[in-house]
């Protein structure tokens, strides 16, 4: 649920920063089999490609994309070569899965997932073919299994996104090593995330999973629900997409905290129940948000919900 050393390992010391990096490129990409991004990957109500159809479980999609010469007319599956701005984010943070209350006062919802940073860079397309890595959202954290003993488990970070020239392996925007991410094992999951206390996910330049309602002690009040985004990143300004959250009446009830929102896409709102209402599942962020934690409370336990998907936007200066 939060980003740690093991997250920032993965991301091979590059940071989240877009352009040109110092990495020496890669050998000739194999991108016969790869198809078009406007085909398969472009979301053309917002102008961005994104992860569309996925296949379950998948850590990423990747797609071609073709940038033609500029005295060449352009179709509406091609670019025409030209300065452009880049707007990139990774996956968000798939939420907590929710721990059963016990007598004794622990346990309770899990924490929302944290929301994607955007970077921007100003980029110089080339004609040519780009290869575009767009980040799957983390998978939402484990419910509970009490007779096994195991508490809720925590959500994956999301996977990275990038953009790489295919002629020379060079990665023009994102995390190097993009397209080649694993995914971490369920216990090297575990082992990275910390003490499982209902916290929201969190890292650098990104804003902040919401605070999950959990039982401290059995002589002590139970830490209300938290809307997830409340911190934002330095360098944003203004609101940063909607939050996730819980409404007042599930405070008190071993709600999920709402997933983190990014730029452009909000956080999934934690599950929980109102006391009389249907109980409604966490939900999952859109666009790098987080998603949502499940709920906790002395009855149930429900898994995380995952973060929404990394997205790659190409605007002409």
């Amino acid at each position: 649920m939060t980003i740690t050393k093991l997250a920032l390992s993965l991301m091979l010391g590059a940071g989240l920063g877009a352009g040109c990096t110092t990495v020496p490129p890669s050998p000739q990409l194999a991108t016969s089999d790869l198809p078009n991004c406007f085909d398969t990957n472009y979301d053309r109500e917002r102008g961005i490609f994104t992860m569309k159809n996925e296949v379950a479980n998948a850590v990423n999609q990747q797609c071609l994309l073709i940038v033609h010469a500029s005295d060449e007319a352009a179709s509406a599956s091609q670019l025409v070569a030209g300065r452009y701005t880049a707007y990139l984010a990774n996956g968000g943070g798939g939420g907590a899965g929710g721990t059963l209350q016990s007598f004794a006062g622990s346990g309770g919802g899990g924490g929302g997932g944290a929301g994607a940073m955007e970077t921007q860079a100003p980029l110089v397309l080339s004609p040519g073919a780009y290869k575009l890595t767009l980040g799957a959202g983390g998978p939402g954290g484990t419910a509970c299994m009490p007779r096994a003993g195991f508490s809720g488990g925590p959500g994956w970070v999301g996977s990275p996104s990038n953009m790489i020239r295919v002629a020379t392996g060079e990665v023009v925007a994102g995390v190097p090593g993009a397209d080649s991410y694993v995914r971490l094992k369920r216990r090297q999951n575990e082992k990275m995330a910390g003490k499982m206390d209902g916290h929201g996910g969190s890292g650098v330049g990104q804003t902040e999973g919401g605070h999950a309602a959990v039982a401290a002690t059995a002589t002590t009040a139970r830490v209300p629900a938290e809307p997830g985004g409340a911190k934002l990143a330095s360098g944003y300004t203004g609101a940063a997409g909607a939050a996730g959250s819980v409404s007042a009446g599930d405070k008190l009830s071993g709600a999920g905290g709402g997933g983190g929102a990014t730029a452009v896409g909000s956080g999934g709102g934690g599950g929980g129940e109102s006391p009389g209402q249907t109980e409604h599942p966490p939900q999952r962020g859109t666009l790098g948000g987080g998603g949502g934690g499940g709920e906790g409370t002395s009855s149930e336990c429900d898994p995380g919900a995952r973060g929404g998907h990394g997205y790659i936007a190409l605007r002409r200066i």
